[in-house]
């Protein structure tokens, strides 16, 4: 679908700006208290990534550092972190310097403040974005421009995108580690995840037997394996919805790159369901093993889009660039949100 229409997202980083909006925790004013509450700004990482940075640096386990959302590596983003320690400004300064590269970085922008608590994962408001969309051709670029600012408000199908399945380049396969974790086939596990860019915390050997695969899993962070199982429940979700899609609405089949086939309204003016339900998985940590769980979700999203800074593409050559901004509620992602506006104003 991208090649339809020829536009570039995430061409380089600086174009995908996200800022978590989280849902902020309670400070404390006096001692005792044992976690600093962090914001921290990243490019060329994943959220993964930067919390094994901040557990190493500090000396600390898996446990000690938590985010709210998952923020991806193609991007500038900002999200807040909770550390058990308390951290000062040099401590900041020492981490800051480690981490900065020629095109990548982890930076501590500041310490937000103190409390008793960690911050709990999914418990956030959304993320703010504002993407540049490159490689436009100059009739696409003022259509685009001219139906956002007639259509500013727009409700799309909240289907997970490629970031749920895959890094950047594939292989887009963590559905299938997922999969293979709930079916207790932690060799299978094991193979899905040797072909993605995981570092793996131990060696296989021809004489490596089919029981110790489930301990290499045990080295890993555990935030890792239940990503690995939600990436599964969002495999099976988005099956559903299309499904629910397909029956309830007028509707076409489109092959979205690296998800596959989804169904998707043709007209705006659209009806369906407002929650989809799955037999899901979730996975317990202390017990090792996954059990089943309903995994239900928004079927719709709604978001103003705001367009802005119409120009020329200084990356491309006699091709113009567009700034797009908007909100979303956590768990949604830009990117469907950018490929079914085009398809929209595509039908128009």
């Amino acid at each position: 679908m991208n090649e339809s229409m020829n536009y570039k997202l995430k061409y380089i980083n600086e174009d995908f700006l996200v800022t978590e909006v989280p849902l902020m925790p309670r400070l404390a004013l006096k001692k005792p208290y044992n976690f600093s509450y962090i914001w921290l700004q990243k490019s060329g990482f994943t959220t993964f990534d930067a919390l094994e940075q901040i557990k190493d640096f500090f000396g600390l386990t898996f446990n000690d550092v938590a985010s709210q959302g998952l923020k991806d590596e193609e991007a500038i983003t900002e999200q807040l972190i909770s550390v058990k320690k308390i951290l000062n400004d040099e401590d900041i300064a020492a981490f800051n310097k480690k981490y900065e590269f020629k095109n990548k970085f982890s930076r501590i922008k500041n310490i937000v403040g103190c409390g008793i608590e960690p911050i709990k994962e999914r418990l956030l408001h959304g993320n703010s974005f504002t993407i540049v969309i490159r490689n436009l051709e100059s009739t696409l670029a003022d259509n685009l421009l001219n139906y956002i600012l007639k259509n500013r408000h727009h409700y799309f199908i909240n289907y997970y995108d490629d970031q749920r399945f895959g890094m950047p380049g594939g292989p887009y396969n963590t559905h299938l580690i997922g999969k293979a974790i709930v079916e207790n086939n932690w060799k299978e596990a094991y193979e899905q995840i040797k072909i993605t860019n995981n570092d793996l915390p131990k060696n296989v050997t021809e004489n490596t037997k089919d029981e110790d695969f489930k301990e290499i899993f045990k080295l890993m962070n555990p935030k890792k394996i239940n990503f690995f199982v939600s990436s599964y429940n969002s495999f099976l979700w988005n099956a559903q919805t299309s499904s629910v899609i397909r029956e309830c609405t007028e509707s076409k089949s489109y092959s979205l790159e690296n998800i596959g086939q989804l169904y998707l309204p043709i007209d705006q003016s659209f009806q369906c369901p407002h929650n989809c339900e799955v037999d899901g998985f979730e996975f317990l940590v202390d017990k090792f093993v996954a059990q089943p769980k309903v995994s239900k979700r928004n079927v719709m999203v709604a978001t103003t889009i705001y367009a802005y800074d119409l120009e020329k593409d200084d990356l491309h050559e006699n091709k113009k660039k567009i700034t797009l901004s908007f909100y979303l509620p956590t768990g949604s992602y830009a990117t469907i949100v950018i490929k079914q506006l085009f398809l929209n104003l595509k039908n128009k």
